[in-house]
């Protein structure tokens, strides 16, 4: 096994008003992915949260809203013959078409009949039946096109996240081609394969298990802390088995069956938005492998998370260290 975790602890001199400009030291560790090289940077106080907020004018407003039971059906798109079925439905869930489509093949998943839902109060049914509908839709797709080899199942969680509507749902793209972040994983866990004749994701979790930055384990899906976060609290979810999951089979419970604990602890901290990307591949070299980050606090005067370090130097800042929130999620399991 050659995962190897690296890290420097950098050192800022100055003299703070804080301390009545006596002369301080403020440390910020720098990590490396053990996968792709990315860097990550863990800087105390580097996020900001109110201690309250009120978002109920917001939210609790459902009148034109695409996705409520009362209008799906009359306002949202419906599948392209291949799909076999105008819409998809799963328990409270119902998928179609992306109205606004990221790609040749894009679909929406809502997930509830309510409007809202805050994140600690989701049930894993709930997500258990949207990743299904969503991983039918991949399915279908698949048997439509050949080239259709990749897939991601996203989520915006209010607009911190970047999302437009306030109804809790998912989007999934299928296509020839994967995002630039699904290809790096991709193309460093051949490298990873082609160099240690081993699954990179499977040392990950022997490496880490029982260890401080891992969290839980739902049936196949092992939950960790990344050693270089790429956000705010960011979790992953590990798969076991390689390749694409059968949209029957385990994987959509056993995601489920994680994601509300994670959100459970999200909110204990304070926080209200975040963001899913799980990422699919008919590669070998890959599991299915789902991260969640939480976003800035959504209210009245919410602020951006994602300034020059995020958006043009792809590079993670955080404020908590994995091991600490690790240890905090943990406690939801």
């Amino acid at each position: 096994m050659a995962i190897e975790f690296t890290r420097e602890v950098q050192r800022a001199s100055f003299y703070s008003p804080l301390e009545d400009f006596e002369h301080v030291d403020a440390e910020v560790e720098v990590r490396e992915d053990p996968l792709t090289g990315r860097q990550s940077r863990i800087a105390p106080g580097s996020f900001l949260a109110p201690d309250s907020y009120d978002i109920e004018e917001v939210v609790g407003d459902s009148e034109g809203c695409f996705f409520c039971p009362d209008s799906v059906e009359e306002v949202t798109p419906t599948y392209d013959d291949f799909v076999g079925e105008d819409r998809g439905s799963e328990g409270e869930a119902t998928s179609f078409p992306n109205l606004n489509p990221y790609g040749a093949y894009s679909n929406v998943v809502a997930l509830t009949e309510d409007h809202f839902r805050p994140i600690d109060e989701f049930e894993p049914a709930i997500f258990e039946d949207g990743i299904r509908l969503a991983l039918r839709y991949v399915a279908a797709v698949r048997d439509h096109d050949e080239r259709a080899r990749f897939a991601s199942v996203n989520m915006n969680f209010l607009r911190p996240a970047g999302s437009s509507i306030v109804h809790p749902h998912l989007q999934t793209l299928v296509d020839d081609r994967a995002t630039n972040h699904q290809r790096t994983l991709l193309e460093a866990s051949r490298e990873y394969h082609d160099e240690h004749d081993s699954s990179y994701w499977a040392d990950l979790r022997g490496r880490e298990e029982d260890g401080e930055r891992h969290v839980a384990d739902t049936g196949d899906v092992r939950w960790l802390a990344p050693f270089a976060p790429k956000h705010h609290r960011h979790l992953v979810g590990v798969a076991g088995e390689h390749g694409f999951p059968d949209p029957e089979g385990d994987l959509p419970a056993d995601l489920g069956a994680g994601l509300v604990p994670v959100l459970q602890s999200y909110a204990a901290a304070g926080l209200n938005s975040f963001n899913v990307a799980l990422y699919l591949a008919d590669d070998p070299t890959m599991p299915p492998v789902l991260d969640i980050v939480a976003r800035s606090v959504f209210d009245e005067y919410y602020w951006s998370d994602s300034p020059f370090f995020t958006v043009l130097h792809d590079e993670g800042v955080v404020d908590v260290a994995p091991e600490t929130y690790a240890a905090e999620a943990r406690e939801q399991f």
